[in-house]
């Protein structure tokens, strides 16, 4: 089970679980980028870096990790991953998704929290690129497949 989950930010300073964004603007941080995620599995501390930046969160299974990975400077562009806690299998999410009958490339960009029947599944939101229309996607993370696509506002 992953526990002591941190987001460690370029400028050193470190994101536990528990802390808000209202909690992070109270302390006077301005934004930054998140260089590396920590945690510890089974005691063990384990950890992913990647300088261009990344996007994580435990899901909700604490059996997995979600990770956006920057692909370049700009922190728009990502790569979706689901990673076992234990680091020992990471699959990548397609960025290519079926909306409509039809197949869609686009960008993964924030997670959202929404309820699910089961604890493996998070949500991802995903601009589709031929219009920058916005989905809602839901993601078995026991699986690495999507589960639903559903648009968004």
């Amino acid at each position: 089970m992953i526990s002591d989950f941190e987001e460690v930010r370029e400028d050193s300073k470190v994101i536990d679980e528990s802390m808000t964004v209202d909690r992070i603007i109270a302390q006077g941080w301005a934004p930054c980028r998140v260089v590396d995620v920590r945690w510890r599995w089974q005691g063990q501390p384990l950890n992913i870096a990647h300088r261009l930046g990344l996007l994580a969160i435990v899901v909700p299974d604490r059996q997995h990790l979600a990770i956006l990975w920057n692909t370049d400077e700009s922190g728009v562009n990502a790569t979706l991953y689901v990673i076992s806690g234990d680091r020992q299998q990471q699959v990548k999410v397609s960025d290519q998704l079926l909306i409509n009958g039809k197949v869609e490339p686009g960008v993964y960009s924030w997670f959202e929290y929404f309820p699910h029947d089961s604890p493996s599944i998070f949500t991802c939101m995903f601009t589709r690129q031929r219009d920058q229309a916005m989905f809602r996607v839901d993601i078995d993370a026991a699986r690495g497949t999507v589960i639903a696509v559903l648009p968004s506002r």
